[in-house]
Formats: structure tokens, sequence, C-alpha cells
């Protein structure tokens, strides 16, 4: 895995139109253009062209290269499916999972749909990578989101716990290592610190934020969280292969590193969740 994950580090493969840097400046003149056009139409009439596009503005720039990606997106899964040896599915019958964190138990949310299913073997774990979408009702309008979703099913059922950016309170308080670095970049929660601490040992972390500092967006802004006796991880981002491949790299590093002791102590096999 960590072979694949360097060799896509070298850039993405594709036109010159699919990469990050190109993305980044498409995002940054079409909002600069959005702007200009916006001032002057202001400026000639003396109002604005529609209230409800000054604060859009921002997220209308990135709507070009949202385009592109979306494109590229079921190419880049399936490619990285086959060269890691996963099986890949355009459409499946797999059924939403019914967890009880987000976005899997938000309320107004409708239409859930799993697309781009991948599953295969990351180490010593049966993974499985799935593409979910669906629409947001919050009464004025509906907007659609989606979320990539990264599952290792582990050997037996632990406490919950999460690791990674999260807004979700439910979990319990918010748990402190000695490593400065990994606090500003990964908040953990558990009910259990002494759990925490357990999962999450120095080599553990010193691993993360290895993988971190190479693939900082891929990693840092995936949520990690351990639900049952398995390993999730949600993320708007996990579209590239080396995005794919550094996320399931965090996620073997997490499992792997879990010592023997925490599975006889805090596992759980009879209460075991299924994806």
């Amino acid at each position: 895995m960590s072979d694949v994950i360097e060799r896509e580090a070298r850039g993405d493969s594709g036109p010159v139109w699919s990469r990050p840097w190109f993305l980044n400046t498409l995002s940054l003149a079409t909002f600069i253009v959005l702007v200009i056009f916006q001032y002057r139409w202001w400026h000639d009439h003396g109002r604005p062209l529609a209230w409800v596009l000054l604060p859009l503005t921002p997220f209308l720039a990135f709507l070009p290269s949202g385009i592109i990606v979306k494109s590229l997106r079921k190419r880049w899964t399936a490619r990285w499916a086959g060269e890691n040896g996963f099986e890949y599915l355009r459409s499946s019958d797999w059924p939403v999972p019914t967890w009880d964190f987000p976005p899997f138990n938000i309320g107004r949310a409708r239409r859930y749909r799993i697309r781009d299913t991948i599953r295969g073997r990351i180490g010593d774990y049966p993974a499985i990578f799935f593409h979910l979408t669906w629409l947001h009702n919050n009464r004025i309008n509906v907007s659609t989101h989606y979320r990539n979703v990264f599952v290792l099913t582990l050997p037996a059922a632990l406490p919950r716990l999460t690791l990674g950016v999260t807004l979700d309170m439910t979990t319990g308080a918010r748990v402190e290592f000695e490593s400065a670095d990994f606090n500003d970049k990964f908040s953990v929660y558990s009910a259990n610190p002494r759990f925490a601490h357990a999962v999450l040992t120095p080599r553990t972390i010193d691993k993360l934020l290895a993988i971190a500092g190479q693939h900082g967006g891929a990693v840092m802004l995936t949520k990690f969280e351990i639900v049952g006796n398995l390993l999730v991880g949600t993320t708007t981002l996990g579209n590239r292969p080396r995005e794919i491949g550094a996320v399931f790299d965090a996620m073997r590093v997490i499992a792997d590193g879990i010592p023997r002791f925490v599975w006889t102590e805090y596992g759980s096999p009879t209460e075991r969740e299924h994806a």
C-alpha cells in the first residue's frame, strides 16, 4: 500500500486540467471573474444582479472544478481498485448503513444513494469504499451533499472513538495527548480517555503525523470513527487515487497499532456491527 501511495504522490495521471494545481487556479480565476462581473453590474445598474449571488460567490467559484472532479471520479475510483486488487462496481445493491452518527443519521436527509463501490483487503482487514450522496431539506431549499466512505472490519467490537474533523459531540469529551503537533492536527473524542490513549499509541501517532505531512488534506479532513467492529472514515475528499490510498493507509496504521491487550480488555465479539 505505501508503495502505491508514494507512486501516486509523484503526480496524478490524466490530463493537465485534472491536476490539483490547475483546479485550484481555475477556482481562483472563477472567483475573480465573478467578483469583477458583479462589481461592474452593480456600478452600471445601481444594484447587484441578485442579492443571493453575493454570499454564494465563494461557493460558485468551485463549480467548474467540481464538475471536472465529478466527471473523473468514477474513472479514478475504478483505476485505484484495479491497481490494488479491489473489485469495482459502478452501481450496487449495498444497503445504506444505519450508523448512528453523521452523515448517516441526519434527520432532514433524503434519498441516500450509494455509488462506485469497491471491495478488497487492506493488510489483514476486509475493506470497502463507497460514494454516498443525499439530499438535504432545510425547509428553504434542497441541496445535494456527498461523502466518500471508507470501512475496515476489525477483529472485534470496541468502544466508540472519533478521530479527526467532527461536530458530533455524542462520542464523548476531547482527549489530549502528549504530542502537541498531534493535538493541533487531530481531534480525538472518547467517553473513555484511557481507552483512547491505549488505541492511539505514540508509535501510531508518529505514523499518522508522517502520513498527514505527506497527504495533509486527504487525511486531516477525514473523520475516522470506531463503531462496533468497524473503523469508518468519511470525507469530502478521497476522490483521487492518491487520496484513496492515503486514507486507507491511515486507517491501516490505526488498526495495526491497536495493542493486543486492547482487544482482550475492551473487545466485544458478540456486539459486532456490519457494513
